[in-house]
């Protein structure tokens, strides 16, 4: 589909696919694709989890990026690898994991940003660029915590969960309507939270959330668990969706408060997802509710 000139994520096309709209088809959308035809939906977040925290951490932000399996492992990696080679000393050896919150406080080897003004310049102008060009889907679900318990004085659900919900409901959804199937891939948090989360996972797959039936679920992911990564793993999409996190929520916060963001690296970025990567509604291209989503 095509929106003033520009091809949506929501078009199947964008992806590559070799058929386009098969859940037209019954007899299609009951073959099983081909692993090169599988996604999956890698998440990392922004924030703190708990409730108890609600006053000096309000917002909990889950960011989700939909990656085909055979793009992330070759193309997508790849381009990332490349960058961290060339600026950071990456090698097999000794890797370097992007990760938001150590480059912001510039911790080695992250410093050179600060040190060295070109170094920081390149770097953002080529993350721009892997940002603009690898192809994936963008979703995020946000909560205010303050606001949820407020609202709910007796029902509070789990933040991480409820954002977790959202952004498997709006997958599974988007799968189904065309014809794809995939799995999920979560950072790993500690064996405690990941056994919570695997838990509400497991709830999802087997009932389903609302409009959305535990059959449609069963038949668009292919594991009725959710896989977990370290931050060592060195995931491609894990670190696109850590950077893209943050300026998610500042956008969604500056939304519902009704302030613009000032200029920024974070606002070139949400800049580029908000033109051309975030999930939209398949008629109209709204994004509000179909690719971002402030809970309560």
């Amino acid at each position: 589909m095509r929106l003033n000139g520009h091809h949506w994520p929501f078009d199947s096309t964008c992806f590559g696919v070799r058929f386009a709209e098969v859940h037209r088809n019954d007899h299609y959308s009951r073959m099983i694709p081909h692993p090169r035809e599988r996604y999956r939906l890698f998440i990392d977040e922004t924030g703190v989890q708990s409730l108890k925290t609600a006053k000096t951490d309000r917002y909990l932000c889950l960011m989700g990026v939909v990656v085909k399996r055979e793009k992330h492992d070759g193309y997508v990696s790849d381009r990332l690898r490349q960058i961290k080679q060339d600026l950071f000393g990456h090698t097999e050896d000794t890797p370097i994991i992007l990760h938001r919150r150590e480059m912001v406080r510039g911790e080695p080897p992250f410093d050179i940003l600060r040190k060295d003004p070109l170094v920081a310049r390149e770097f953002e102008a080529r993350w721009l660029s892997l940002v603009r060009e690898v192809p994936y889907l963008a979703m995020a679900a946000a909560i205010d915590k303050a606001a949820h318990l407020e609202k709910y004085s007796v029902w509070h659900h789990d933040p991480y969960h409820y954002c977790l919900e959202c952004l498997l409901e709006r997958y599974v959804k988007w799968m189904n309507r065309n014809g794809f199937v995939g799995d999920v891939m979560i950072e790993a948090r500690g064996k405690a939270p990941d056994k919570k989360l695997k838990n509400a996972y497991k709830h999802f797959y087997r009932n389903g959330k609302g409009n959305l039936s535990a059959s449609t679920v069963q038949q668009r992911l292919t594991s009725g668990e959710p896989k977990f990564a370290l931050k060592s793993d060195d995931v491609a999409a894990l670190q696109i969706a850590d950077s893209l996190a943050h300026p998610a929520l500042a956008y969604m916060r500056s939304k519902a408060e009704n302030v613009e963001l000032g200029p920024s690296f974070g606002k070139q970025l949400i800049d580029i997802l908000l033109e051309q990567k975030f999930a939209r509604h398949p008629q109209n291209g709204t994004i509000s509710g179909w690719g971002l989503k402030l809970l309560p």
